[in-house]
C-alpha cells in the first residue's frame, strides 16, 4: 500500500503501440486485449483532461490510436461511444482508490514537529493533537484539491445521480461506496492510532465509533473540497492562530478548522491513562517517531 491506482498508471503508461509481426502485420489482439486497452486509454483521457459524465469531449478514433486497436475490434465491442462512456465511467468508479498523499502527510507531520511540544499537561497534550490533526487535515484537503484524480472522482460522485441508465447509476453508486469505505477505514486507523498514543479516546463510543467519526470528518472535507474547486481560499489560504485549545500559534485553514475541529468535539482526555514518567517518557518517543508510525498505518494492507 497506498493502494493500487489504475489511473495513475494508466496516465504514466505511454501509449500502446500496435503489435506487429515480423512480416510487418500486426498482430490480432483478442476482445478481452482490446477492452482493456481501450479502458486504459479512456482513464488517460480523463487523468490529462478531466471527466465530465456525458464524455462529449471523448473521441474514439483518437482512443482507438491511442490505444493501439482496430476500428473494427473496438467498435464490435462497443459499437456506439455512448455505450464506451458507460463502460469507461464504471471502470473509473471501480478502480479508483482515494490514497492520500503519503509523503506529502509525512512531510507535514515533520515540519509540524509535535515532538517539540511540552506533553507533561493536558493542554499540552491537546496541543499535540491539535497539531498533528492540524497538519494532517491541511495537508490532505491541499492535495486532494490539485489531484487529477480526486477531480474526477469528486465529478463522478456528485453527478452520477443523473445518469439516465438506472442499472449503471446503480453500479457507479455502489463501485463509488465501496472506494469511500476503505478511503474511511484507512483514515479511521489513523485517528484511532493517533490519539491512542496521545491518550485520548471517542467521548461516547456507545454512540459514535472511530469509522463513523473518520465518515463525518470525511464527509466536511467532501464539501470543502467540492467548494475549493471555484473558490479554493477556504483551503489554500491559512492565518496564523491559535485554534481548539492549542497552545501554539499555527497556520490555519478554514477547511482544515472546520474538520479538526469537529473531530475535537467527539474526543476527550482518556481517564484511565495515568500520565507517570514513564508514560510520559513512552508519549515523547512515540512523537519523536511519528512519522514513521504514520506510514506504517498509512500503508498497512
Amino acid at each position: 500500500m497506498p493502494p493500487h491506482d489504475p489511473q495513475h498508471n494508466a496516465s504514466a503508461s505511454p501509449p500502446h503501440k500496435p503489435m506487429r509481426t515480423g512480416t510487418g502485420r500486426r498482430t490480432r489482439l483478442s476482445d478481452a486485449q482490446t477492452e482493456r486497452r481501450m479502458l486504459d486509454a479512456g482513464i488517460r483521457f480523463v487523468t490529462a483532461n478531466g471527466l465530465s459524465l456525458s464524455l462529449e469531449h471523448l473521441s474514439m478514433e483518437d482512443l482507438i490510436r491511442d490505444a493501439g486497436v482496430s476500428r473494427t475490434s473496438s467498435y464490435r465491442r462497443w459499437p456506439t461511444k455512448d455505450q464506451f462512456a458507460a463502460s469507461l465511467l464504471m471502470e473509473i468508479a471501480r478502480a479508483t482508490e482515494l490514497t492520500s498523499d503519503t509523503e506529502a502527510l509525512l512531510e507535514a507531520l515533520a515540519d509540524a514537529d509535535i515532538a517539540a511540544i511540552d506533553v507533561s499537561t493536558p493542554a499540552g497534550r491537546r496541543t499535540a493533537l491539535v497539531e498533528a490533526l492540524r497538519a494532517l487535515m491541511h495537508t490532505d484537503l491541499v492535495t486532494m484539491l490539485d489531484s487529477p484524480r480526486w477531480r474526477s472522482y469528486m465529478v463522478l460522485r456528485a453527478g452520477h445521480i443523473g445518469l439516465a441508465d438506472t442499472e449503471l447509476r446503480t453500479r457507479v453508486a455502489e463501485a463509488l461506496t465501496a472506494t469511500e469505505q476503505r478511503f474511511t477505514a484507512t483514515r479511521a486507523r489513523a485517528f484511532a492510532a493517533l490519539c491512542r498514543i496521545i491518550g485520548y479516546h471517542l467521548d461516547e463510543p456507545e454512540t459514535m465509533t472511530w469509522e463513523q467519526l473518520s465518515l463525518t470528518v470525511g464527509a466536511m472535507a467532501t464539501g470543502m473540497l467540492i467548494r475549493g474547486y471555484s473558490d479554493p481560499a477556504p483551503i489554500r489560504t491559512v492565518t496564523p492562530r491559535r485554534a481548539l485549545g492549542s497552545q501554539v500559534a499555527s497556520p490555519w485553514s478554514s477547511a482544515a478548522l472546520g474538520a479538526v475541529g469537529t473531530f475535537m468535539d467527539a474526543v476527550e482526555p482518556d481517564p484511565e491513562v495515568t500520565w507517570d514518567a514513564e508514560h510520559l517518557a513512552q508519549l515523547r518517543a512515540q512523537l519523536a517517531d511519528l512519522p514513521a508510525i504514520a506510514l506504517q498505518i498509512l500503508t498497512e494492507e
